[in-house]
């Protein structure tokens, strides 16, 4: 059955996932967008319900429906008009999921490849998303919250993760379980900050996976942060302006990593 009235009860349910209260009781967050819905399919997500408008439908949205109907996914169909009532600030989409979240606990299971990246209190989920998705770029393994950060599954981080929320592991700690952790000796721990010593070209990242410690966009890295570090990197800058945006300050580190290890 179509859906057409935005007060429908299921609607609203899910309108209501743009808050954190909501996404906090029900463990579940929304998703719109072809690129994420195919992001959830590939790499298994738990999707807990489909919400499409088939009059909207292109080709590639009509494979998408067909793939989440081969994985009997709930669908839900309603027009477009109460699709756009859904979404936060996106217009015109025609495929949207209800997902599970995914946390971790820091720990002793908790392994290294390539990359973490350690972020306290950081405050801008467009900033969270975008690390996020630059983590999955370089291959990393995922990105350790702690302190008052914001939520990894607001719809700005996810749309801004562009499907990276679902490929990257997402850890809530405490700093304590973040020190603990970084004394394993498993990673080079490496902070950012314009009080760096070492060029963040010039800091090895090859030799053992990396913890990548970022602080949060206002205070930036703390003294306690710092004495965890290996290594405390700057990156060099001739203007006027004396630090840079936290994603793009991380963002440079981690490709570096990536670099290195190519």
């Amino acid at each position: 059955m179509l859906i057409s009235s935005r007060a429908n009860e299921r609607v609203k349910a899910i309108r209501a996932l743009r808050e954190k209260k909501a996404r906090d009781a029900t463990g579940t967050f929304f998703a719109e967008g072809g690129r994420l819905v195919d992001a959830a399919l590939t790499t298994g997500a738990a999707i807990e319900l489909a919400v499409i408008a088939p009059d909207r439908f292109d080709a590639r949205d009509e494979a998408l429906a067909a793939r989440l109907y081969a994985a009997d996914v709930t669908m839900l169909e309603v027009t477009g008009e109460v699709f756009d009532s859904l979404g936060y600030r996106a217009e015109d989409q025609a495929l949207g999921i209800v997902v599970k979240q995914r946390w971790e606990k820091l720990g002793e299971a908790t392994g290294a490849k390539r990359c973490w990246v350690a972020l306290h209190d950081i405050q801008h989920p467009g900033n969270l998303g975008t690390i996020v998705r630059d983590n999955d770029a370089i291959g990393g393994d995922g990105v350790i919250l702690s302190g008052a950060s914001t939520d990894p599954y607001h719809p700005i981080a996810v749309r801004g993760s562009l499907g990276a929320i679902f490929s990257q592991r997402i850890v809530r700690a405490s700093q304590q379980d973040v020190a603990t952790w970084a004394k394993r000796g498993e990673c080079t721990v490496v902070g950012t900050s314009p009080e760096g010593t070492v060029d963040y070209r010039e800091a090895d990242y090859a030799s053992k996976p990396v913890l990548l410690i970022s602080g949060s966009e206002r205070i930036g890295i703390s003294p306690a942060q710092i004495a965890l570090c290996d290594a405390v990197v700057r990156i060099p800058m001739s203007g006027l302006v004396e630090s840079l945006n936290l994603s793009i300050a991380t963002a440079l580190v981690q490709f570096e990593v990536l670099r290195q290890n190519s």
